[in-house]
């Protein structure tokens, strides 16, 4: 009985222990090998798309964001109250200078007017017989000078009337684009209310701000370009007339003030602008694709494709491999970005499939993966 028990734990020993050997190997050594066997394997090469950097020659430009100005800009209003009698414009046309605009009622001033003039006749008829007969001897020269002052307030009364009759003649002081009125025939305008807008607007102002560093490259004349969203496919060219005369504390920057030509009156006061000022001479600049760089907090990258033996003594000759470049960057234009620091003409710029990138990767170039810029005639 004894002996029977101890073969039974000795099978029981010997069983468990190769159970556990079998799982032993096929969930701890087996895996394991098998990770080791994939990790040690050669990865396959990513993918990318790739271009040289390249040198262009770039005008230096100062850019900022303004918003457009009339040469000329004022409220048509009143100089005295009156009731609207007639209105000889219609909104958003073109006036010359000296263009009736609105008459108001003058009723009540024509008729003081022709009793003042009835009273100015008689104070002169007055005047002239007090003269004949100071002339004679037989009248004060008292008498003839209050007359002479009565006639003289009388036409002075007259003329009040007759000038204020033209105040209610309200008339374009310059050539210019009148805006939408806002009184119609019978409405009573008060002194100093709003009939209209008159704005001069075949030549325009573009008021942008600059900041102190870029104030000292901009001087009278140099040559400005306008773009507005109005207008999208156009680029409208001026010149730099002045700047303000201090810098503002709140946001130190400078208004400068270009003018542009508008002789169609396309452009419109308030209208937003994006303006550049080329200041200097052209420069030659390496240039790299937009989409090259990878920008972030801890300063911006580029993958350069570089021979791999160069990042892996092991590689062999003629793989490819993308090596991370800090770089400094530059101005943007037209989906290129100059680079300042960092790149070298002729060294070949990873431009699609950063993603799948990093340092010491092998790759291979397929340009066919490139970004294609989006031709907006195919959206719908």
């Amino acid at each position: 009985m004894i002996r029977r028990i101890i073969y039974f734990l000795l099978a029981t020993i010997v069983f468990g222990g190769l159970a556990g050997a079998i799982a032993f190997y096929a969930f701890d050594f087996k895996p394991k090998m098998i990770a080791n066997i994939i990790m040690s394997a050669p990865r396959p090469p990513v993918t990318i798309a790739a271009e040289d950097a390249k040198t262009e020659t770039w005008q230096p430009t100062i850019a900022g964001i303004g918003t457009l100005q009339a040469a000329d800009g004022i409220d048509i209003t009143p100089q005295v109250g009156g009731t609207v009698q007639k209105i000889f414009f219609d909104s958003g046309v073109m006036v010359k200078k000296g263009d009736t605009l609105v008459q108001l009622d003058t009723a009540t001033d024509e008729a003081d007017l022709r009793s003042l003039q009835a009273q100015l006749a008689n104070a002169e008829v007055d005047l002239k017989r007090k003269k004949e007969v100071f002339d004679k001897g037989f009248a004060a020269k008292a008498a003839v000078d209050a007359a002479q002052s009565l006639r003289d307030q009388l036409a002075a009364n007259a003329e009040r009337v007759e000038a204020q009759m033209k105040l209610k003649t309200v008339v374009a002081p310059w050539d210019g684009m009148v805006g939408l009125r806002s009184i119609s025939v019978g409405s009573y305008l008060a002194a100093g209310q709003k009939i209209t807008w008159l704005q001069k607007t075949d030549t325009i102002f573009a008021d942008f701000t600059v900041t102190e560093a870029d104030f000292g490259k901009i001087k009278p004349g140099l040559k400005v370009k306008a773009r507005f969203a109005a207008y999208p496919d156009q680029v409208f060219e001026g010149e730099v007339a002045t700047s303000d005369a201090r810098v503002s504390n709140e946001s130190r920057t400078i208004t400068v003030r270009a003018k542009l030509p508008n002789p169609d009156n396309k452009l419109l006061p308030g209208m937003y602008a994006n303006v550049e000022v080329e200041a200097g001479d052209p420069v030659e600049v390496v240039t790299v694709p937009q989409t090259a760089v990878t920008f972030s907090l801890y300063g911006d990258t580029i993958f350069a494709v570089v021979p791999a033996t160069k990042l892996d003594p092991k590689a062999k000759e003629g793989d490819l491999a993308a090596e991370r470049r800090i770089v400094k960057t530059g101005t943007v234009r037209d989906g290129r970005i100059a680079i300042t620091k960092g790149i070298e003409v002729g060294e070949k710029i990873v431009t699609a499939g950063q993603n799948k990138v990093e340092q010491g990767a092998h790759v291979v170039i397929n340009n066919d993966i490139a970004l294609k810029e989006l031709d907006p005639t195919t959206v719908q």
